[in-house]
Order: structure tokens, then C-alpha cells, then sequence
């Protein structure tokens, strides 16, 4: 994880800090290192909430029942699942506004860039197709999980019959590891295409900055008169 950060804080050491603002404020280098360390953190809580749901499904299992006690302690699991998976496609979104804003001040002579963006805007299409083929898997509506509230008072619900916890519990638990992969994929996508982006703005400031010592020298150097 450092590693990664470190890689790409070297890469943005050469960007200049007019390089311009992005999201919150946040110049370009810090917006880039903000998105690679939430997509490290996410990609970690997912792996952590996996863990946690194959412990409570294996509780279940050699009990033979879901006690309330046991449902009680597990809610506060999904319901930090849901708001992953909530995070996770905001961040996919926000890396989408920092490519194009990239874009709209830099430009996109090679498409690198566009091709960044559609692999982000699939991710997102991957996502929500995974998740909606495993609720419905489980006899759950997508419709029931379409923002994180209706996500939060589905799981509410379900708490009131046996058969609805053991949906959600699945469902969690086959959405969790479906996450992890998806956030491992999402973070080798954002590592390459920001050390991209880093490495192409770099090269475009450095070119402006050029442009504009050779613009100041030759308003410097003294012209002789025309007559």
C-alpha cells in the first residue's frame, strides 16, 4: 500500500502545484494520492467484512438456527457493507470527474485518457450487475437496494423471519466477496491510471512551462528597430 502511494507521490513530486484543483478543493497531486489511498482502505475493509460474514454463516450453519442475539451482532457488519459498496462507487465517480477534468485542461491527444474513463464507467456497470444477479439470487429485489437507506431498512426488515436473515446474511457474504474482487480490480485500474495521468500531466505542464520560459526570454532579448 505505501509502496504505491510512495510510486506515485514521486511521480507528482515533477507536477507543478498550479497544476490546477479538483475535487474539494484538493490540486491534482493530492487529489490522486486522496483516490489511491481510499481505494487501499476500501479494498482492505472489504476483505475485513469477508471474514466476518463467512464466520457468522459458518455460526449459523453448525447451529442449525440465527438467533436474535447472533442477528443483532452481525447487522452492524451489512450495514457497513452497504455503505462499501456506497463509498466505492463514489469514489469510482470521483476518480471520473479527476480524469476529466485532466482531460478539459490538458487535453487527450492519444484517447489514454477516454480509454481510462470507459474502464471506470464499466467498472461501475460490472458492479451493479453482480449485485443485482446475486439478490435476486436470494429472492431479493434490486429495486429494495437502490440507495444505501433502502439498502439499511431491507436489512431491517429481513430481521423478522428466519428465512430473511439467512438471505441477507448469504447474499451479504457472496456480495462481499464479489467486492473484494472488485475493489482489487478497481485499485490495479486506478494505480495504472493515475501513475498514467501523473506522468502524462507531468509532461504537459513541463511542456507549458517551456512554452512560457521561451515566451519570457524572447520578450526579453532586445529587437532592433525596423527603420
Amino acid at each position: 500500500m505505501k509502496k504505491n502511494v510512495i510510486t506515485l507521490c514521486i511521480a507528482l513530486g515533477s507536477v507543478s502545484a498550479s497544476a490546477g484543483t479538483f475535487t474539494g478543493g484538493a490540486t491534482f497531486p493530492e487529489q490522486i494520492v486522496q483516490e489511491v489511498t481510499a481505494v487501499q482502505q476500501y479494498s482492505q475493509e472489504a476483505m475485513q467484512l469477508q471474514q466476518q460474514l463467512m464466520m457468522v454463516q459458518n455460526q449459523v450453519r453448525n447451529l442449525q438456527s440465527f438467533p436474535d442475539q447472533l442477528w443483532q451482532s452481525t447487522l452492524p457488519t451489512l450495514n457497513n457493507l452497504v455503505n462499501l459498496v456506497g463509498n466505492a462507487q463514489g469514489l469510482n465517480y470521483a476518480t471520473q470527474n479527476t480524469v476529466a477534468a485532466v482531460q478539459q485542461q490538458y487535453g487527450d491527444p492519444t484517447q489514454a485518457l477516454t480509454d481510462y474513463s470507459t474502464r471506470l464507467q464499466t467498472w461501475t456497470g460490472n458492479t451493479d450487475n453482480q449485485i443485482a444477479a446475486t439478490l435476486q439470487q436470494y429472492d431479493l429485489s434490486r429495486q429494495n437496494f437502490g440507495s444505501t437507506q433502502d439498502a439499511l431498512n431491507t436489512i431491517q426488515s429481513a430481521s423478522q423471519s428466519a428465512t430473511g436473515r439467512m438471505q441477507v446474511l448469504q447474499a451479504g457474504n457472496q456480495i462481499s466477496g464479489l467486492m473484494v474482487n472488485q475493489l482489487q480490480s478497481m485499485q490495479q485500474d486506478m494505480n495504472a491510471g493515475n501513475q498514467m495521468m501523473a506522468n502524462y500531466v507531468a509532461g504537459q505542464t513541463h511542456v507549458q512551462d517551456a512554452q512560457t520560459n521561451g515566451l519570457l526570454q524572447m520578450l526579453k532579448t532586445p529587437t532592433k528597430p525596423l527603420y
